[in-house]
């Protein structure tokens, strides 16, 4: 397989979760929360690295002040050592912030989670009724057509057996053509005889 194609597939696969990510929105919220616990994993980095300048600085400190250093190197040790406690609480507090929104993030994430589970089960509870009512249709409508053609069977039963017994009937009387038709084979009756 080829440089190029593996590129293909894979910018394909990453629209196809991007395409995925606006078809569920529990996944664009979670994709939020996993890039805010991220952030947040960062700055808790950050606040590490201050963490330990300052002791590093704290450690020099102790080692000038052992040494007797100068009072104004020790001096701007402490400055620089306050200077660092005050962006570690502003750090600090910024982590916690963040930690809050990514909470905040989880929270919605399970809301949205739960609302699309409830979307899917209503829309597929809707789609069950409505096959029914489908099928209902197509029941009534087959009852229907059975019903009319019922009807015509019986219709055409009770002509024929109506025909079966005029027949029947006229079978047994005389008619008015079997009369004729006698009267035409009888002789006519002879002028000569008294």
């Amino acid at each position: 397989m080829s440089l190029w194609t593996r590129i293909v597939r894979l910018l394909q696969g990453e629209a196809r979760s991007q395409f995925d990510r606006l078809d569920d929105p529990a996944a664009s919220v979670d994709a939020a929360y996993r890039t805010q616990l991220e952030i947040v994993d960062e700055v808790r980095g950050h606040l590490v690295e201050l963490l330990t300048a300052r002791k590093r600085l704290e450690m020099q400190l102790g080692a000038y002040e052992r040494t007797g250093a100068q009072k104004d190197a020790v001096d701007a040790f402490r400055g620089e050592i306050e200077e660092l406690r005050g962006r570690e609480d502003v750090l600090a507090a910024t982590a916690d912030e963040l930690r809050r929104r990514a909470d905040a993030l989880r929270a919605e994430r399970d809301i949205t989670r739960a609302r699309v589970a409830a979307a899917k089960a209503g829309i597929a509870a809707h789609g069950a009724i409505a096959g029914i009512t489908a099928e209902h249709a197509e029941i009534r409508t087959l009852l229907d057509d059975a019903r009319e053609r019922t009807l015509s069977l019986q219709a055409r039963a009770a002509a024929l057996a109506e025909l079966v017994a005029r027949d029947a009937a006229s079978a047994t009387k005389p008619s008015v053509t079997a009369s004729i038709d006698r009267q035409a084979l009888t002789p006519p009756p002879d002028a000569s005889q008294p």
